[in-house]
């Protein structure tokens, strides 16, 4: 007996089903692939962007208690040594000798969190790195930070700058009185833009613009940051030469410079550079502190 027609046709069906079958699987297969590939670019953007916004609001919290501090000490602390493991008990204290922050003491520096009672990962940026800090010397001696006694009014002349504020200041006698503009020559840091364009600048020329401090997260790259082991991060990525100037290992500069992105509100304009850098100026912090200039 002969094949019935009607199964030829289903044979031909059946045949004809497997092979659209097979290439269908190969489309779900190649569309799956390609879901999967941007839901993980999605998923690590929203990472990214959730330690960002973490690393600025610990950044903030590191400006309140370094604000709190001047109100207290009348002065700025000096770096804490980031090589130093979390375990060790000088971790997190200030690297001053004799009462002093000199320049030496604050290569590898990090935020001091146990000087500015808090804990070390408040001084931690999102991608669990130490925060850098750096401050200009003079605003670390004591006193360094108190603008109480200077007059808006004075018209003390005599000292080579960086100067103090006079304390026999009197309102009978304004010639001893210093001028706010004199206390903030030379005092602060130096900042620049990736441009190289300078932005913040304690010299003759712009006496009112120096940085009190900085606080640098390395930013995701990493590169120059310190882990709580007291390891230095490499980058990942390779980073800038601006970024590279940031680097918590390098030496503190007499003509201390740091880099900073202004093209975009958090940084990141350019595609190696990621850093976040917080640099408030030093009138900006003394005012916070309430040891601002009184009035004559």
């Amino acid at each position: 007996m002969g094949v019935p027609r009607y199964h030829w046709r289903v044979m031909r069906l059946h045949s004809r089903g497997s092979g659209f079958t097979l290439i269908e699987i190969v489309v779900v297969i190649v569309i799956l692939a390609i879901l999967i590939a941007m839901s993980a670019a999605l998923t690590r953007g929203v990472i990214a962007g959730q330690k960002r916004s973490l690393t600025v609001t610990r950044i903030a919290t590191v400006d309140a208690a370094l604000v709190q501090f001047v109100t207290q000490q009348k002065r700025l602390p000096c770096p804490a040594n980031g090589t130093l493991p979390s375990t060790d008990v000088a971790a997190g204290t200030e690297m001053r000798v004799a009462n002093v922050c000199s320049p030496t003491n604050q290569q590898d520096g990090v935020v001091p969190w146990r000087a500015l009672g808090l804990a070390e990962s408040d001084a931690t940026d999102g991608w669990d790195r130490r925060l850098t800090y750096r401050t200009d010397p003079e605003l670390a001696k004591l006193g360094g930070m108190d603008m109480s006694f200077c007059d808006a009014a004075g018209a003390e002349t005599t000292g080579t700058p960086p100067t103090v504020c006079n304390v026999a200041c009197t309102s009978a006698a304004p010639t001893n009185c210093t001028p706010p503009p004199r206390f903030l020559l030379t005092r602060g840091l130096t900042v620049k833009n990736i441009a190289g364009t300078t932005i913040m600048d304690p010299s003759i020329a712009t006496p009112h613009t120096g940085a009190a401090y900085v606080v640098i997260s390395h930013g995701e790259t990493g590169g120059g940051g310190y882990l709580n082991t007291g390891q230095l991060q490499a980058s990942a990525v390779g980073d800038g030469t601006e970024e590279m100037k940031n680097w918590a290992s390098l030496p503190y500069a007499g003509a201390a410079t740091y880099y900073v992105d202004d093209s975009l509100a958090e940084g990141g304009g350019a595609a190696h550079y990621d850093d976040l850098l917080s640099r408030p100026s030093v009138l900006n912090v003394v005012t916070k502190a309430g040891l601002g200039p009184r009035s004559h």
